[in-house]
Order: structure tokens, then C-alpha cells, then sequence
């Protein structure tokens, strides 16, 4: 009779019995690293006082009904063309677009009116997708804002 004894290192079993726990730890540390690179945005750390802003915006969302003033946009592309009725002098405007779930996507700029009394945003980032837009004068006095998805022909604030 031969002897056919190998060492336990030069057998399969051993390492195949070693190598599934150690790819579920690499696994882990692979999706630990991930989650804690990639946190989410809409997580807020002072609800209370994000509260307390929200009943602010719904008192500048209603001045802004009160002043019947309104805003129809049209988009075209990456172009946005806003007329606002309802405002005494053409000044500049806070425009603002926040993504619904990524905060690096949020757009924000102050546009001024052209010629004709109407505001023109133009961007080469992508605008497809679901945004809070919204619109404020300079002194914040009032507020108009929206859920809209783009592209979109055109929209009735």
C-alpha cells in the first residue's frame, strides 16, 4: 500500500472551507466603505428647527397668493423661460431647483429680466428628473414653489 498523505495545506477542502468566510468578510468591509462614502442627503439632523422653516415657507408661499402673483415656465432643452404677472418692478429673482435625492444636483442662481420683463435660465447640466423648484425675490418677501418633473413643456406656478 502507498501512502497518499498530503499536507492540509496542499488539500482543497481545507482552503475551500478558509476562502468562504474570508470572501463574506471582504464582502463587508467592501459594503461598509461603500455605505459610509455614499450618505444619504435627505437625512436631517435638526428636524425641530427644519420644522419650524416649513411653517415659514407656508407663510411666503401664501403672501405670494395674496400679491396674485404667478409664473408660467417654458422649457426648452437645458432653457428655462420664465414670465412671472403680478410684480410691480422686474427685479432680480432667487431661482432655485433641488433634486429630489441628490443635493450635488441642486441648482441655485440669481437671474435678472431681460428686455421684455422675463427671466431666462440656461444651464448645460442635465435637468431630467424630478425637482422642487422654486422662485423668490431678492428680499424674500414671497415665494412661489412646485414638484415638477423635466422635461416639461410647460409649467403653472
Amino acid at each position: 500500500m502507498t501512502d497518499n498523505k498530503k499536507s492540509w495545506f496542499k488539500q482543497f477542502w481545507p482552503w475551500f472551507l478558509i476562502g468562504l468566510p474570508m470572501v463574506a468578510v471582504v464582502g463587508s468591509v467592501n459594503l461598509l466603505i461603500t455605505a459610509m462614502d455614499n450618505k444619504p442627503d435627505m437625512v436631517v439632523d435638526d428636524y425641530y428647527t427644519k420644522g419650524k422653516a416649513i411653517n415659514h415657507d407656508f407663510a411666503l408661499i401664501n403672501k405670494a397668493k395674496e400679491l396674485n402673483i404667478s409664473a408660467k415656465i417654458q422649457q426648452t432643452d437645458n432653457v428655462l423661460f420664465i414670465s412671472l404677472k403680478g410684480l410691480k418692478d422686474k427685479s432680480s429673482i432667487s431661482f432655485s431647483l433641488y433634486h429630489s435625492t441628490l443635493a450635488k444636483r441642486d441648482i441655485s442662481v440669481m437671474l435678472t429680466a431681460d428686455a421684455s420683463g422675463n427671466y431666462n435660465f440656461e444651464t448645460d447640466k442635465d435637468l431630467n428628473g424630478k425637482w422642487k423648484l422654486r422662485i423668490e425675490p431678492f428680499d424674500k418677501s414671497w415665494r412661489l414653489q412646485k414638484t415638477v418633473i423635466l422635461p416639461s413643456k410647460t409649467i403653472n406656478l
